[in-house]
């Protein structure tokens, strides 16, 4: 993942001059998660003692290798300053140290304010748990309501999930589905209409392997995801295998129990949920690092206690370019929505994102927009908010 940071946070005597119109030059230091920032891409200038922000479209980037050498190439009013105030460099000091400016160099954002649209976005993108559903897995009355009216407005609607396929019907089947499901963080899609799998990112059997048999040494709950259903390694140590009664609402085909006798090179694995509560916080640094390590595996957290790995290439971003280049799906007209690591790969590649309120803290600077609870009737406040529209 890029990590591109779309918020810009201010104090409050800056942001007033730029809603006035009086600074119209953001300066940062050109730190891995602004490099990959590009002309036209929208950021959210927030004031950072109110909350307020503005949105803006970057219209020049320009690269400097200090402060000192970007001072000299501005007048004073274009970065904000009063004529007569004092125009000096080292004002930037205040904010960042020295060294960071000689390891980085300096980034001079030019960039205009903007007012969101709705006619500009055609597809809606929306994580499941934490996101479109409540803390109960339930889709809320008047969220599904917002959907339909969206769908009334020619909206496409989308789904991009951690879960598998095998458990989203019962959550999903209210409402048409217009593009294939994005399941298992990007690592295998599906064909709502013919439940058929139309791609998937497999492991390389070898890592798979030595992963499966780190989690049976250590013996942690976890599921395995495969292109043939799910396999899961039961203790009872979560809660969490009981707590979805065992998966007994799926056929068999779609579920089994596993134990070290498992032959994991029969399968395409496809991701792993591992149950990071089920053993010693501490014993989680062996999984990271061992899921960072293999060979075309990575790892990120789906929510506080569930700890995915994929195939490198799996990602809910690229299962969106997937579409992009087999469905037509227009990116630069697409707004998603999530709540943690697994989604900020969606974020980066689509023009307009939305962290949830109640989502990891970390995230959120990488979204262009914040969404309200997952517990809300969210929906239709997050849109008379950000778009001024009633639905």
């Amino acid at each position: 993942m890029k990590n591109i940071k779309k918020t810009f946070q201010v104090t409050n005597y800056w942001f007033n001059k730029i809603v006035s119109g009086t600074k119209r030059i953001e300066i940062r230091l050109n730190t891995p998660e602004r490099q990959n920032l590009k002309v036209g891409d929208l950021i959210n200038i927030k004031n950072e003692e109110t909350n307020h922000f503005q949105i803006a479209q970057i219209t020049k980037i320009e690269q400097f290798k200090s402060f000192e050498s970007l001072y000299k190439s501005y007048n004073p009013e274009i970065l904000g300053y009063l004529p007569d105030e004092k125009f000096d460099f080292h004002d930037m000091y205040k904010h960042y140290k020295n060294e960071d400016e000689q390891k980085y160099g300096v980034l001079a954002f030019s960039f205009q304010l903007l007012d969101l649209d709705l006619n500009k976005i055609d597809n809606f993108v929306f994580d499941m748990d934490g996101t479109l559903l409540d803390e109960e897995s339930n889709l809320r009355e008047k969220n599904l309501e917002a959907i339909l009216k969206l769908q009334k407005m020619g909206k496409k609607i989308i789904i991009a999930t951690g879960r598998p396929y095998y458990t989203l019907q019962k959550a999903i089947n209210n409402f048409p589905i217009d593009y294939p499901i994005i399941t298992s963080n990007g690592a295998m899609l599906y064909d709502n209409q013919t439940h058929e799998l139309v791609e998937y990112t497999a492991m390389p059997k070898k890592s798979a392997k030595l992963m499966f048999q780190k989690l049976i040494e250590l013996n942690y709950e976890f599921v395995i995801y495969t292109t043939n259903g799910m396999l899961g390694h039961e203790t009872n140590a979560s809660g969490f295998f009981c707590k979805r009664n065992h998966y007994n609402f799926l056929k068999p085909q779609f579920y089994q129990q596993i134990d070290q006798t498992l032959d994991i090179d029969q399968y395409q694995v496809c991701k792993f949920l591992i149950l990071t509560e089920s053993r010693p916080k501490k014993e989680m640094q062996q999984i990271e690092a061992l899921a960072n390590s293999l060979e075309g595996l990575h790892g990120l957290y789906s929510r506080f206690d569930m700890y995915d790995v994929m195939g490198q290439s799996a990602s809910k971003g690229n299962g969106l370019y997937f579409l992009a280049q087999k469905e037509g799906l227009d990116l630069s007209r697409t707004i998603c929505f999530g709540d943690s690591e697994n989604d900020i790969s969606m974020f980066e590649v689509v023009k307009y994102s939305a962290s949830m309120a109640n989502g990891l803290e970390k995230i959120k600077d990488y979204a262009l927009l914040e969404a309200p609870d997952h517990n809300t009737d969210w929906i239709s406040e997050f849109l008379e908010k950000n778009f001024k529209v009633k639905i």
